[in-house]
């Protein structure tokens, strides 16, 4: 059994082909991180900038066991990151092979933790699914196997949940804050995302997040760059109602963005990529479930209700649309805010998640 260090394109394949071949293995799920780690492999994304990247097969005899994006932030200089993990089942020896190798790393940049299950950047994943395993996963949603998190507990890692909520009807269920929402709507401004300004949304999008995550477990400061590419590749397939924005007078304090469940168009054990552009265009009609993928808004805004007032933009863009029910994102457990908010207005806690540290020695 060996680390293999994946450098040329021949052993990128392989990379590739490894993770096709666990997908197939687990027909409910959609591979949503391919189209990204194809970009790191072809270096067109600037998810590369300011990081040190090592990509590794565990192998045995030709055969991958398991494999992993070992990811040092230079702007999250106390963690270590294993990304983009999969595995084959009963492989524990070559999953602590590779954890141990991400710890090696770690210790060389001076990292004091080992996290797992952080793609990078919270904005490119987190956390690995620890219930409704036998569900297909949701547009940007994490999905593995059960057996996944037994390797992880037992190297006896710290777990770190996360939780999502569900709706199960679109219905008149905002009316409850008529109040709340008639008085944010005389003194807040709500504005969809304008293509014809790209940038200049895009660049209060980045703001926001950076003001409004700053005390967010795992988030770092995003450049304007990064956010641009991350928004031009989901307004191939989202519309500018999607992305919602509250102004206070002129000043932008407030966002939240939501989409259909994309994954719904793709077939179950294949992977998202640019082919469904085509089929979203055909089909977008066809899809049932909406994903409320995040909000922000800055600290002095959070008590007067702008979360509420957001969501209602939300059930007024959908109302009357062939959408039946919602799935919000990840919320870590710690975040009381926003779980108190969808547990308001949600009907149920739905999928759980688990991200893994390990601290190093």
């Amino acid at each position: 059994m060996k680390l293999v260090e994946v450098t040329t394109k021949k052993e990128q394949q392989r990379f590739i082909e490894f993770r096709r071949k666990v997908y197939k293995q687990n027909p409910l799920y959609v591979d949503n991180n391919l189209f990204m780690i194809k970009e790191v492999f072809a270096k067109k994304t600037s998810f590369i900038d300011n990081k040190k990247i090592f990509v590794i097969n565990v192998e045995d005899k030709s055969e991958v066991l398991c494999q992993g994006i070992i990811v040092y932030a230079k702007d999250l200089k106390e963690y270590i990151q294993l990304c983009f993990f999969e595995s084959m089942p009963n492989q524990q020896k070559a999953v602590k092979l590779l954890v141990d190798k991400a710890i090696e790393i770690g210790k060389k940049m001076g990292c004091k933790k080992l996290v797992i299950g952080l793609n990078g950047h919270v904005n490119y994943g987190l956390g690995f699914l620890n219930s409704h395993f036998d569900t297909k996963n949701s547009f940007s949603a994490s999905v593995n196997p059960e057996y996944y998190n037994k390797y992880f507990k037992s190297l006896k890692c710290e777990e770190i949940n996360l939780n999502t909520y569900k709706i199960n009807a679109l219905d008149n269920r905002i009316d409850k804050y008529k109040g709340i929402i008639n008085k944010l709507n005389k003194n807040y401004t709500f504005k969809f995302f304008d293509k014809k300004q790209f940038e200049y949304f895009a660049k209060i999008y980045t703001d926001l997040n950076n003001k409004s995550f700053i005390n967010h477990r795992y988030y770092y400061k995003r450049n304007y760059q990064e956010d641009i590419e991350m928004l031009k590749e989901l307004f191939l397939f989202m519309k500018e109602e999607s992305l919602i924005f509250a102004f206070d007078g002129k000043k932008p304090v407030g966002f939240i963005m939501w989409y259909p469940d994309f994954n719904e168009l793709v077939k179950q054990g294949d992977y998202f990529g640019t082919k469904h552009f085509f089929k979203n265009l055909i089909f977008n009609k066809q899809i049932k479930k909406i994903k409320v993928m995040e909000y922000g808004i800055l600290d002095e805004y959070r008590k007067v209700g702008l979360p509420i007032g957001l969501l209602n933009k939300i059930f007024e863009v959908v109302k009357g649309r062939n959408f039946t029910n919602v799935e919000t994102s990840w919320i870590l457990e710690e975040n009381k805010d926003s779980n108190s908010v969808c547990e308001a207005v949600c009907d149920e806690l739905y999928k759980r998640y688990v991200v893994y540290e390990k601290r190093i020695k």
